[in-house]
């Protein structure tokens, strides 16, 4: 049995009625939670489910379906509320999943045509079967791992398979790393199939003993991938009276200019704030440290099961991303690409193996005297926005150069709230029409991925103006240098996208 899961049992043994799970209006307590999990996972084996897809809303149900799947030897895949159909459809025809478990409250109209009528009825989840079953496939793993997919940086997610003892070993060192630190109630803040939050925000605080309070995101002020009602936020942290949190850089600063904005509600509660995801500006925690956020930034990866790096209260250094983990085998390669070794996926789901012991992360980072891991950029053009969701500019750039009213674009978002394009209209198109193209090609585009912002550029690129390489790709940092980073450039957003005052000093002060 997992370490994870044998660790929730013996909680339960220790202290029974201890609240595990809450969500505002149904509470799970120790013994209550693992009767549930081993109900459920009674029932997974009962019906020989070998791969299933979990999709529901975050609360207690969630969590259960998790533990019951990772109890009957089952291999899960949570799907992510902010893909779209045709990435879940990717998603469920890539992995081959037999079983579906969602809420009962899910709509029979939303469940995927593919599985068929109910099957169980358990605690709120419904459980479908794939009718007909899937082809079994020997390169699909089987028995218990968990596939997480990634936000799609090129609009086909890849899966990420975690055995279960890699999971347990991200876990055990978590657990590790806050020893001393006695936090009593955490609030999920944000979707449970996003792995940091699976991992750090479910399975550590349940170890430890920690209430985990797992509201819908809609009760957070918490909408796709890219939206958050502030106001809403912070009053779900202080009706849930949340010790820690887990946030993306943009939900921090949302929150800290909402308790600048109204300093009568605090988030006085908070003791723990660890921020991931994406990068983080060091003006940024300062900021949050200013109005009682205590913000560390961390950094990990899908691929390593989350956590790699964290800064803590008592082991802390500004700019850094804090120490690896205990136990890691961390090193930096001769061209400064971070490497992790000790904590790594089996592969990609379909392509076998990894064949390495390392991870090639495609950061750029240093490791300084004492040990803090410092990233200072990527290998690869992939950006990583604010909300945490990894986008290959190729990807919208590409869907941008359908319409007709587009000859070049060139995509920007690393470490923003929404996406920037730099675009070399065609001839005498007006703004009207580049905004109904933009609003054309988002609509092909999951939020994240989307673009909010634009700047008509003066001229095309070309290798002449040194905006193009010779063999045609756009020369980035320079279009970046050009237009994106001049204070004066004119700018233009989709009707009903205005930017906030916060927004756009982060945009100009780049």
């Amino acid at each position: 049995m997992s370490w994870v899961i044998q660790s929730i049992l013996n909680y339960a043994h220790l202290r029974p009625d201890a609240i595990a799970v809450y969500d505002g209006s149904r509470c799970l307590n120790y013994r209550e939670l693992v009767t549930s999990v081993a109900r459920l996972a009674s029932t997974l084996r009962e019906h020989r489910c070998r791969r299933i897809a979990l999709i529901a809303d975050n609360g207690p149900e969630w969590i259960v379906a998790d533990l019951a799947a990772w109890q009957a030897e089952t291999m899960i895949v949570p799907v992510p509320s902010f893909f779209t159909p045709d990435q879940v459809r990717h998603l469920l025809e890539t992995s081959r999943v037999d079983t579906l478990i969602t809420h009962t409250s899910l709509p029979a109209s939303a469940v995927p045509q593919k599985f068929g009528p109910l099957v169980e009825n358990i605690g709120g989840l419904a459980l479908h079967r794939c009718n007909p079953p899937p082809c079994d496939d020997e390169s699909l793993t089987t028995g218990y791992c968990k596939v997480t997919f990634t936000s799609g940086s090129t609009g086909t997610p890849k899966g990420v398979v975690l055995p279960g003892d890699t999971i347990d070993s991200v876990a055990r060192r978590l657990v590790a790393s806050f020893e001393g630190m006695h936090i009593a109630r955490h609030l999920c803040s944000m979707p449970l199939a996003t792995l940091l939050e699976n991992v750090a925000g479910v399975y550590v605080p349940l170890v430890r003993g920690t209430a985990v309070c797992a509201p819908s995101l809609a009760l957070l002020g918490l909408y796709g991938s890219s939206r958050i009602d502030a106001s809403r936020f912070r009053q779900a942290i202080a009706d849930a009276g949340a010790e820690s949190l887990i946030l993306q850089p943009q939900t921090l600063r949302e929150l800290t200019a909402s308790i600048k904005q109204k300093p009568d509600l605090r988030a006085a509660s908070l003791r723990f704030v660890a921020v991931g995801g994406a990068k983080v500006a060091d003006a940024d925690l300062e900021e949050a440290a200013s109005v009682g956020i205590p913000a560390f930034q961390g950094y990990g990866l899908s691929e390593c099961a989350s956590v790699v790096a964290l800064n803590r209260p008592n082991d802390n250094r500004t700019g850094s991303v804090g120490r690896p983990l205990h136990g890691l085998d961390l090193e930096i390669a001769a061209d400064g690409e971070i490497l992790v070794g000790g904590q790594c996926m089996a592969g990609y789901l379909g392509e076998g193996s990894q064949g390495t012991s390392k991870i090639r992360t495609g950061d750029i980072g240093y490791l300084d005297d004492d040990g803090y891991l410092y990233v200072t950029g990527r290998k690869k053009d992939v950006f990583i926005t604010s909300f945490g969701r990894n986008v290959s500019p190729e990807w919208p750039e590409s869907v941008l150069l359908h319409e007709p009213e587009i000859l070049q674009a060139c995509v920007f978002g690393e470490a923003m709230p929404y996406n920037t394009a730099v675009l070399v209209p065609a001839p005498d198109c007006s703004d009207e029409r580049i905004a109904a193209a933009i609003s054309r090609a988002n609509g092909m585009l999951p939020d994240y991925a989307r673009v909010t912002e634009w700047i008509v550029a003066d001229d095309v690129f070309s290798p002449a103006n040194g905006l193009l390489t010779t063999t045609q790709k756009p020369r980035r940092d320079a279009i970046a240098r050009t237009y994106l980073f001049a204070a004066d450039q004119p700018r233009f957003h989709l009707p009903g996208a205005a930017l906030t005052m916060n927004q756009h000093h982060q945009r100009t002060t780049l």
